[in-house]
This record gives structure tokens, sequence and C-alpha cells, in this order.
């Protein structure tokens, strides 16, 4: 392969992939990441860690997309488990991303405790394995740090800082984003929840989340959620029967069009 053909195939697949990586989990995605606040479930620990400190019960969960954007060879993946504690609750998580030009592979480890009754926050190491086809392979390890505080029974306020250590991959300033987040959450009479973030990636717009998670009834909640920067919506449903909990995530591009997320979590 020519200089010229590398050079194209190396900006094709950053492209690509710069445009359509989402963080796991289909209850998060379902609200369009607007959960900074809220916490939702093991998968907190990819956005803001502080909220499983909240999570009283042990939790294992699985998530898959196997064809983002109509694009298989984007095919991802994620499993967690969450295990609280008298002194913390800690989690583990691994996820997978792309095909043989491109593979990404992390492994997260979390804390997180409450520092008060009304203050939790937690950090979750982040180690990342990134591999092209040719050019080699490199890692870096990254800081998830997040809070959260109760300010009444209905309203909480939330923060997270991803790659709080300013890590890269090589020897190339910002091949992984700083990225702020803050939000708020409101909930009423316990079956309606709304959410809104606003993140900032630096050198980036800044890009405001919406999201609201309904429980029309005992089994089943149906979520919906909007963002600005990259304009897009998302939509899932979520059923929750005894110690099981499967949820579906629809999640819209405004250029790459739809992509589906399937998530599976057991918590006991």
């Amino acid at each position: 392969m020519n200089l010229l053909k590398k050079i194209i195939l190396v900006f094709f697949i950053f492209s690509i992939v710069s445009f359509s990586q989402i963080k796991p989990g289909a209850k998060q995605i379902a609200l369009s990441h607007s959960s900074v606040a809220a916490g939702t479930d093991a998968y907190d620990i990819y956005n803001n860690p502080a909220l499983l400190a909240k999570t009283k019960k042990r939790e294992a969960g699985i998530y898959y997309s196997p064809s983002p954007f109509g694009i298989n060879k984007l095919a991802n993946g994620a499993a967690v488990f969450y295990e609280p504690t008298d002194y913390g609750g800690f989690a583990f998580a691994y996820s997978f991303y792309g095909f043989e030009l491109y593979k990404k592979n992390s492994i997260l480890l979390s804390y997180s405790n409450k520092i008060f009754e009304t203050i939790s926050l937690g950090a979750t190491i982040v180690y990342q394995n990134l591999s092209i086809k040719n050019y080699g392979n490199d890692y870096a390890f990254t800081l998830i740090a997040g809070g959260v505080m109760q300010i009444s029974e209905n309203f909480n306020a939330g923060f997270s800082i991803d790659n709080l250590t300013h890590s890269t991959f090589g020897a190339y300033d910002n091949q992984l984003p700083i990225i702020f987040d803050f939000g708020l959450s409101y909930t009423i009479l316990k079956i309606l929840r709304f959410n809104a973030a606003i993140e900032k990636e630096l050198e980036k717009n800044t890009s405001l989340h919406i999201g609201i998670d309904y429980k029309i009834i005992k089994y089943l909640n149906l979520r919906i959620g909007v963002m600005n920067e990259p304009a897009s919506f998302s939509a899932g449903i979520g059923i929750n029967y005894s110690i099981i909990q499967l949820d579906y995530a629809l999640f819209n591009h405004q250029d790459l069009g739809f992509t589906h997320q399937l998530g599976l979590n057991i918590i006991f």
C-alpha cells in the first residue's frame, strides 16, 4: 500500500470512529447521556462514578451494539460488575470497539462512596489500548472523577471530569479528549425524572443534553433524550421484572443516521 492510500485509509478510519463512538449503557444512551446527576445503573462507571455510591445491591450487566449506524465492523460491547460494601462501592468494566483495522479495548476500575449524607464522590481509572493495523498499538491511562449532591428529596446536582490526567496516545496531543459535565435532575412523584446536563469538550462547542425517564407502569419505563452538539435525539424502553432489567436504546446522529443498543442487567 503506497503512502497516499495509507493516509486516506487512516483519515477515513478516524473520521468514522470520531463520529460513531458512544459510551456504553443503553439507559444512558436513551437519555442522550443527560444523567450526570441521576444514577441509572452500573454503566455510570463511564459517566459519573459518584452515582454508584447510591446503589445498594450487587449488579452485573452486558451491553451490545451490533451494527452502529449500519456499519457492522464498528460493533461494540461492554460488561460491568458492581459490588457495594461497608467501605464504599467497587465497580469493574470491560469494553471493546472496532474491527481488524482499528481496535480499541478498555478496562475500568472504580471506587465511590458517600462523603456526607447528601454528597457522594467517585473515581474511575481507565486503561485503554488502541491498535491500528500496519501502524502498531499504544495504551493510555485516564481518570474519570465525579461528584453528586442531593439538594432536596427530588432534586440532585452532579459533575464529572473525563480524562482528568490529560492523557493521550503516542506523542500527539488531544488524541483523548478532556470533557467536563455538569447536570441537574428533578423527579416528580417517583415516576417522572427530568435531566439536564451541559458538556464541554476542550476546543469544541458546549453541548446541551436533555433527558426524560417516565415509568408508565410498574415494569416499564419510556425514555427520550436530545442534544445539540452534535444535533441528535434518542429514545428507549426499559423492562424491569424481579432481578432482571432489559433495556433498548435508539440513537440518531445528524451525519450517520440511526443506531441501536441493547443492555441486560441483573441486580441481586
